[in-house]
């Protein structure tokens, strides 16, 4: 797909000593050193001549010196030779007895002249290293600061074509490109096109055919260790990569080749995850069908055996305890298929509820009251602030949520010795509302609580182990396509409360 190039400026190399932002300043400093190079000994010369019966050679020759650094400082070394030469000609011309002549009277002005020429040159050739050096450090600079952006690009951006696209195109743009590929080896298809900049999709070609006009592409292999990820293919009419450029393009093919082996790794790690946990929900539902679907068939064939056997008179009593108990188990039975339908519904997603404007008094009644009926030894009671009795939910969801929850208090309250349950109704914050199923048990350990919202796990005692325990799972679940919020608190004294959150209803 093209794009539109962006601004991104291009790397400095170790031959242009320069960057570009300064390159335009480079060829007005050098005019000018030449300037101060020729006008600066003439000025001096011209200035200093009416005194020069007054005036030591030493310090004229310091004078010249200075022409030599200001020179030497804008336009580096030729501009300082320059200065030097045109200094010596007129220090000696001007300035050393017999005056109008190259002539040299006293030997220690040959001296003084030639330690003149001697220190204008060493002065030049100086501060023409001190500026190369400095030249290559802010190249180096460059360079740094341009592999620490595409790097950073890497680090900062998560996984995924963006990534990759905004590399490439850091890359094609930057060094001045017009267009770039990326290629990744695909096993049994080889090098397959991941995306394209500045061009259309196929226009850039992983292979180069020596006969056709134009500058060759450039191929970057991507590679970790001995594995071949795939390749960075860049076109553009400009010229080779010169040393700095192909160290910093190098590195950063080097960190995309970690990134692309980070992602397939990340990948693979995410898809053995998934079938971890699909492999750990199918053995987990195997064990329920193979254990706890049976314990209740089992009850009933058990129960209906027994009834159907001719030989033994039963008074009517016993019978019906019989039928009551194949009645309950039917009723658990019921239950725990009803909880596995749930569960795979609501795994593939085609589960949605359909919310609804609901008396949460009128619900929360009904379910108090079945409960008491499963329960007879639990007492259930029920506080309604009848302020926040109207919420959104789907009723079929809600009753599901409130039966599993008070059933999960009943239990951990029977087995604790304290037979009391409580529903409590309010609000939260200014359009919301709360339920709280509060028990006083054993409690749930907090390290567990989440723990205890997956599919099939269940506390029994402080150990935890695999079970049908879908009741809060599915609770959660229908709690969250409702909108709401499930989650576990503390109860004061001891205990478990098992809170969700539902929207106000609309008016």
């Amino acid at each position: 797909m093209a794009g539109a190039p962006r601004a991104y400026p291009r790397v400095v190399s170790m031959s242009n000593v320069v960057g570009l932002l300064r390159e335009p300043a480079r060829p007005s400093r050098r005019i000018a050193g030449y300037a101060v190079a020729v006008i600066g000994p003439v000025a001096l010369t011209l200035a200093a001549v009416p005194f020069r019966q007054n005036l030591r050679s030493p310090t004229v020759g310091f004078g010249f010196i200075v022409i030599v650094v200001v020179a030497s400082s804008l336009g580096r070394f030729g501009p300082g030779i320059v200065a030097s030469i045109v200094g010596f000609l007129a220090f000696n011309f001007y300035f050393l007895p017999p005056y109008g002549t190259f002539v040299i009277e006293r030997p220690e002005d040959v001296t003084a002249l030639f330690v003149f020429l001697g220190l204008s040159v060493l002065i030049s050739f100086l501060f023409a290293r001190a500026a190369e050096r400095a030249d290559a450090a802010e190249a180096r600079e460059a360079e740094v600061r341009t592999l620490q952006e595409l790097s950073r690009d890497l680090v900062v951006q998560g996984p995924g074509e963006e990534t990759y696209r905004e590399l490439l195109e850091h890359v094609v743009w930057r060094f001045g490109f017009t267009s770039g590929g990326l290629f990744v080896q695909v096993p049994g298809e080889g090098l397959v096109e991941r995306m394209a900049v500045g061009a259309e999709p196929g226009a850039v070609t992983p292979t180069w055919d020596p006969s056709t006009p134009g500058r060759a592409p450039e191929r970057l292999p991507l590679s970790v260790g001995n594995r071949n990820l795939g390749l960075i293919v860049l076109v553009g009419e400009r010229g080779p990569l010169e040393a700095s450029e192909s160290r910093v393009i190098r590195a950063v093919c080097d960190q995309l080749a970690l990134v692309l082996e980070r992602d397939r790794l990340l990948r693979t790690a995410t898809d053995a995850e998934i079938f971890r946990q699909t492999d750990q929900i199918r053995r987990s539902m195997l064990a329920a069908v193979s254990h706890d679907l049976r314990s209740p068939l089992a009850a009933i064939k058990a129960s209906v055996t027994d009834l159907l056997d001719p030989e033994v008179d039963r008074p009517d009593a016993e019978r019906v305890e019989v039928l009551r108990t194949i009645d309950a188990e039917t009723d658990r039975l019921d239950t725990l298929v009803a909880n596995l339908l749930d569960m795979s519904r609501m795994e593939a997603g085609v589960l949605q509820a359909k919310p609804e404007s609901v008396d949460l008094a009128e619900v929360v009644t009904a379910e108090v009251d079945a409960a008491g009926v499963r329960w007879p030894g639990i007492h259930v009671d029920a506080s309604i602030d009848e302020r926040h009795a109207a919420a959104s939910a789907d009723p079929v969801f809600l009753d599901r949520v409130l039966s599993n929850l008070l059933d999960n208090a009943a239990r951990a309250a029977a087995d604790a010795g304290r037979p009391e349950v409580e529903v409590r109704v309010g609000g939260r914050g200014s359009d919301g509302v709360t339920v709280r199923v509060v028990d006083h048990g054993r409690g749930v350990d907090p390290l567990a609580r989440e723990q205890l919202f997956y599919p099939f796990y269940r506390l029994e005692g402080r150990t935890s182990k695999l079970g049908p325990g879908l009741g809060l799972a599915i609770s959660k679940g229908f709690v969250d396509l409702m909108g709401g919020e499930l989650w576990i608190e503390d109860t004061p004294g001891g205990g478990a409360t098992f809170a969700f959150s539902l929207p106000g209803a609309r008016a």
